[in-house]
């Protein structure tokens, strides 16, 4: 369920989230709408009693035509799904039985309190995991945190191992950070931070991973890339973020750098060593003028990737 999830960014996991409180909180006054009806013999809508009343009402139009696709594959989804189409129906036949003024049937009401309790604990359940998915992400930036990192990296070290497909880590980090919060402040730094969170972001594919590593150092897996397309991708990312300006408050913009390390998974290397290697290449870059990208390959770091293609 959460590993669907992960699909989204942050800002997509809070809308949904906001919409999922608001269609909960619409079923919860049809519940007590349904209830007061049953129990005081007042009328029961006639809506009640459509066939596929379920889909008519705002938690079922956020069920069954919500624009997030992917959450019609969640498995927490498709739990929910069928807890409240079997919830709506017994609610249909006990909503016709008042309309005709027979008695409620026990067995049919308790059939519709077995599926509201069914209903409440999937809805909690896909609740809680959204609630949890949204922490993993970075507050800043709405990249991934370190939560998830090594979970990711397991599952494509997996596939090298397998020799299914290779696989690129890739660690960036700002150039004279400090610098840049020393003499514009903290903001401004945020404010290059989301940049290149964004930058990062729209050089990715969409099946790419960026993670916020620490401070001012991301990390990136590309999956199903060879050592030279994951040098070229990278190349033209920090020649882009040399080139543009960011824009800070008071009509100010700075230019900034960044200094890049890839490292290629190998199937007897684990990701944690190769995070360290890619780390390696990264402070070779700083050490040999920073604004360059570096490929470690084995023991030996490399700067010029047609030599090694």
């Amino acid at each position: 369920m959460k590993e669907d999830l992960l699909q989204y960014d942050q800002g997509e996991i809070s809308l949904i989230l906001t919409e999922l409180d608001r269609a909960i909180s619409s079923n919860q006054k049809w519940l007590n709408d349904f209830h007061r009806g049953l129990i005081s013999k007042e009328s029961i809508p006639e809506e009640f009693m459509q066939d596929h009343a379920y889909s008519k009402t705002m938690f079922g139009q956020w069920l069954y035509n919500s624009e997030h696709s992917l959450l019609q594959s969640n498995a927490g989804v498709q739990n929910i799904e069928e807890c409240y189409r079997l919830l709506h129906e017994e609610a249909r036949k006990l909503a016709v039985a008042h309309h005709e003024n027979l008695d409620i049937p026990i067995d049919g009401y308790n059939e519709f309190i077995k599926h509201l309790s069914q209903y409440q604990i999937k809805v909690t359940s896909f609740r809680d995991a959204l609630i949890e998915t949204k922490g993993v992400f970075d507050p800043l930036t709405g990249l991934m945190g370190r939560q998830t990192l090594m979970l990711q990296l397991s599952k494509e070290h997996s596939l090298v191992s397998r020799g299914l497909h290779e696989c690129a880590i890739v660690m960036i980090d700002i150039d004279h950070f400090k610098a840049v919060n020393d003499n514009y402040g903290h903001q401004s730094g945020d404010t290059a931070l989301c940049y290149l969170a964004q930058c990062i972001r729209l050089h990715l594919r969409p099946y790419d991973s960026p993670f916020r590593y620490g401070g001012e150092e991301f990390l990136v897996c590309l999956p199903n890339i060879n050592r030279k397309n994951a040098f070229l991708v990278m190349d033209r990312m920090r020649k882009e973020i040399e080139s543009m300006p960011i824009d800070l408050s008071e009509n100010r913009e700075i230019h900034m750098t960044v200094s890049i390390g890839i490292a290629m998974m190998e199937a007897d290397t684990s990701a944690e060593t190769t995070i360290a290697k890619a780390d390696a290449a990264l402070y070779s870059a700083k050490d040999n003028g920073r604004n360059k990208v570096v490929m470690a390959e084995g023991s030996v770091i490399q700067t010029d990737i047609e030599d090694s293609a």
